[in-house]
């Protein structure tokens, strides 16, 4: 077996060289759960352009989808392990917990074992995407001057972190007659979900500034880098964290750092954005705080022999955070050229430079976590900063936001191991009642028609689809099933094969492959 995947990565690396390899594609991912039985049947369909071999594992979670465990022999059988080919495949799993009435998510992992282009994804980083989420999330976004508004910043990112199918958590937390809410979606790791990667940035704004830079620019650049890095396994976990209350203090992250990690997770490094959208490239447009020079006398010659233009990223680690600034640095610099990055690392906590602990990071650092600041420095920049002239206009750069974005995309996807694969999740929630696999079954007839057989059918109204081997659905129809009836359903004209029917209603499905002659 070890010498049949060592030529499968030989011949995965030739192609590699010799044009980009595209992963692997999950669909029609769906699982009939017998409860009293213990057991689960999978279905789904794996389809690779370029016919790799791959490697699929399954994990089982009992809490949501926060936490998995991976699925091995004796308890699956079945398509899984490696080698695994493209097409309908299936796989039975025994043994499984399901004595509480809880939401359980099976996931289902697929990876061809090439290595990632991370170039590739990095250039999907879509600046005009990155303008249209911030002309919305532009406004006030407060408490008391523009609840409302915040609310609404509030839903879209919890909608996109369950859109992307993420584990989402609204954190709340409660500092006097204020409800903070923390933000946070999650894809645990494949092999170390215990070792975690954070992107945050705060989503609030002071009481009178609509916020587009501070930090409409940091939260959108978040809500980005979770559309494109969470469509793909990792082998570490990835999180995305919309903070709260910030400009009253850090009270968000503060609040996470002390009560939302568990004791069992290890913060493997934090890029915190905060304003990451001015940009000048005329004489003096940059100051520096009180000090810099003694700290940083290098970086302030560096500002200085530039004229102190303000055409820069800042990026600001401690010295425990030294691995991680050198890792974003080398990502600018291999993946996005043209961003100009300035590296600081003060001492300790960074008490000795207070300008320098003004964001969520810091209440990483003094967590002894290793945590950056990505920034475009704030007041020492932007004249706009804490106004309510604070809006994107024609004062926001987006090709500098949309380069700061890419750098640390690229960043992340290195630290947290990115496969070059495919994930999908099937949630079965046994909290809202009896959940039974239908015990009916398919059968193709001569003349193209499709019946469904069993007296144990429930009666009731049903969606069935069809999908071909490669997973294109090629039918969806509403039907009425009738209790002891066998149900005969016409077909779309097809050639001879094997095909998936799906079989789904309220609460319950049935799929089963079904030969067409």
């Amino acid at each position: 077996m070890k010498q049949f995947i060592f030529i499968c990565l030989l011949f995965a690396t030739f192609q590699s060289i010799n044009g980009q390899n595209l992963a692997p594609v999950i669909s029609g991912f769906n699982v009939s759960v017998d409860a009293p039985n213990s057991s689960a049947s999978l279905f789904y369909i794996l389809n690779d352009a370029e016919n790799d071999p791959l490697e699929v594992i399954v994990q089982f979670s009992k809490d949501g989808g926060k936490t998995y465990t991976t699925l091995e022999s004796p308890d699956i059988s079945g398509d899984i392990g490696f080698p695994v080919s493209s097409g309908i495949r299936t796989a039975t799993c025994q043994n499984l917990d399901f004595s509480q009435p809880l939401k359980y998510v099976f996931r289902l992992i697929a990876d061809d074992l090439q290595t990632f282009d991370i170039q590739a994804l990095v250039d999907q980083v879509d600046s005009t995407r990155l303008r249209n989420d911030l002309t919305f999330i532009e406004g006030i976004r407060h408490n008391s001057t523009g609840l409302n508004h915040l609310n609404e910043t509030r839903d879209s990112i919890s909608r996109l972190f369950n859109n992307q199918n993420l584990h989402f958590e609204n954190q709340s937390f409660p500092i006097g007659n204020l409800i903070g809410q923390n933000l946070i979606g999650t894809n645990p790791g494949t092999d170390s979900a215990d070792q975690v990667v954070i992107v945050d940035a705060h989503y609030d704004t002071v009481a009178n500034a609509p916020g587009a830079d501070d930090n409409g620019s940091g939260t959108v650049g978040v809500m980005e880098i979770a559309r494109l890095l969470s469509q793909y396994p990792s082998k570490k976990t990835q999180r995305y964290i919309g903070f709260d209350l910030e400009e009253l203090g850090r009270l968000g992250s503060i609040n996470y750092v002390n009560n939302g990690i568990p004791a069992s997770e290890s913060i493997k490094g934090v890029f915190n954005f905060e304003m990451i959208g001015y940009w000048s490239d005329q004489p003096n447009s940059q100051s520096l705080p009180t000090g810099f020079g003694l700290l940083f006398p290098l970086q302030t010659q560096e500002v200085a022999n530039n004229q102190y233009r303000g055409d820069f990223i800042t990026n600001v680690g401690n010295d425990a955070s030294n691995s991680l600034g050198l890792l974003f640095s080398q990502a600018a610099q291999q993946y996005v050229p043209g961003l100009k990055v300035i590296s600081l690392a003060v001492p300790g906590n960074g008490s000795l430079a207070p300008d320098l602990r003004r964001s969520d990071h810091a209440s990483f650092w003094d967590g002894n976590h290793q945590a950056l600041m990505l920034t475009d420095g704030a007041n020492f920049r932007n004249e706009c900063y804490h106004t309510p002239s604070d809006t994107l206009d024609e004062k926001l750069n987006f090709t500098f936001m949309s380069n700061v974005v890419k750098a640390t995309l690229a960043a992340m996807a290195e630290l947290v191991d990115i496969q070059h694969g495919d994930w999908a999740t099937t949630a079965y929630d046994l909290s809202s009642g009896t959940h039974e696999p239908l015990p009916c079954s398919f059968h193709w007839l001569p003349g193209n028609r499709l019946m469904l057989q069993g007296e144990g059918c429930l009666e009731g109204e049903y969606t069935i689809e069809l999908y071909d081997i490669s997973g294109k659905q090629l039918m969806s129809r509403n039907v009425n099933l009738n209790i002891g009836v066998n149900n005969a359903i016409d077909l779309p004209s097809l050639p001879a094969g094997i095909y998936l029917a799906k079989l789904g209603g309220e609460n319950t499905f049935y799929t089963q492959k079904i030969q067409i002659h």
